[in-house]
């Protein structure tokens, strides 16, 4: 009897064992790709809704499939670490959104050891760092296109009434340019893009300033300080390569008396999210670029669930895939169809 008693112990035990190698760090047994999620940092406002747009589309499509998402804390390093963690407890695909695209080469070094598919986002690498591996692709938004779109917005406005704007009647736009991140590729493309689009619209403008506020509110008020210590009212438009920093501009120009109820110098700034539709719906801001976070949530999820099944990474996708890229279409936004980036954000909540 004790021996029957020791055998039937030993046997659960195995069975035990055998189950338990047969799951994932999920805690069940595995029913689908496993999909590991790195945003560059949690507190961005923007990706924070692409962070959303991801929760909502794989609770929707994919309800009962678990996945991993971390935090890169805005640290490479950290990251890199998180990267590390997610490809040791088995993810089947990376999904990456980098705090410093030029960790790209290591970052994709790390995913062709392990032969894990990754698809990087809204952070693009170098053409020479997707290409270095079969299966890494990029998923994002065309910043020289969103430049562009705010030169012609900037140009439409002007040429549709002047001297709402002429406030010094000089004929010229004074204008100040608050850009991201130095040396962040997305950063020179909106710039550079900006000023084609101001260029092709034909109306004379001139640049008073332009300084980096790495894509952050705060440090966009600090900027906007300087400028109005320096410029005063002759500040006639304030253009931000990112919506956040259009909030920090905003608040300054407020507390300046620039803002107010009777008047306002115009801001135009990229991403239409909802804290800055609300502004353009009441005409404190005059416009932003449509940018979908909801869409690029989609869409890196269907590519990852594509090459995790073993299909082609385009397959079924509802956006082009030229060679390994993805680009999400944009859009102006005004007064006129503000309503339109309001809708389009709800599912990203």
């Amino acid at each position: 009897m004790k021996r029957i008693s020791v055998f039937l112990l030993v046997l659960v035990m195995v069975l035990s064992f055998v189950g338990a190698a047969g799951s994932t760090e999920k805690g069940a047994a595995k029913e689908g790709p496993y999909i590991g999620f790195t945003i560059f940092d949690y507190t961005n406002t923007f990706v924070g809704y692409i962070r959303n747009g991801v929760n909502y589309y794989m609770g929707e499509q994919y309800p009962g499939l678990e996945f991993m998402m971390v935090n890169g804390e805005n640290d490479q390093a950290t990251q890199t670490e998180r990267i590390d963690t997610m490809i040791n407890k088995g993810v089947d695909v990376l999904a990456v959104n980098p705090v410093d695209t030029s960790a790209g080469e290591t970052i994709v070094a790390k995913a062709k050891a392990a032969d894990i598919p990754i698809v990087f986002f809204n952070r693009m690498p170098t053409m020479e760092v997707l290409n270095s591996y079969d299966k890494a692709w990029y998923v994002g938004l065309d910043a020289l296109y969103q430049g562009q779109l705010e030169g012609e917005m900037v140009g439409d406005a002007w040429k549709k009434d002047s001297a709402k704007f002429d406030t010094n009647g000089d004929g010229v736009l004074q204008y100040v340019l608050m850009t991201g991140a130095p040396g962040h590729s997305d950063a020179t493309d909106r710039a550079n893009g900006f000023y084609a689009g101001v260029k092709d619209s034909g109306i004379a403008a001139q640049q008073l300033a332009t300084q980096p506020a790495n894509w952050n509110t705060a440090m966009a008020v600090e900027v906007m300080n300087s400028w109005i210590g320096k410029f005063g009212d002759k500040i006639e438009m304030v253009v931000c390569s990112n919506d956040a920093m259009a909030l920090g501009a905003v608040e300054a120009l407020r507390a300046n008396g620039l803002i107010t109820d009777k008047k306002a110098v115009p801001v135009i700034g990229v991403n239409a999210l909802p804290e800055t539709s609300e502004l353009i719906k009441s005409g404190v801001m005059l416009g932003s670029i449509l940018t979908s976070t909801y869409d690029t949530a989609r869409a890196v999820i269907e590519i990852s669930m594509n090459v995790a099944n073993g299909k082609a990474a385009d397959e079924g996708l509802e956006w082009t895939m030229k060679g390994k890229i993805v680009k999400i279409p944009e859009k102006k936004i005004t007064v006129e169809n503000v309503d339109e980036a309001i809708a389009g954000y709800k599912l990203a909540k």
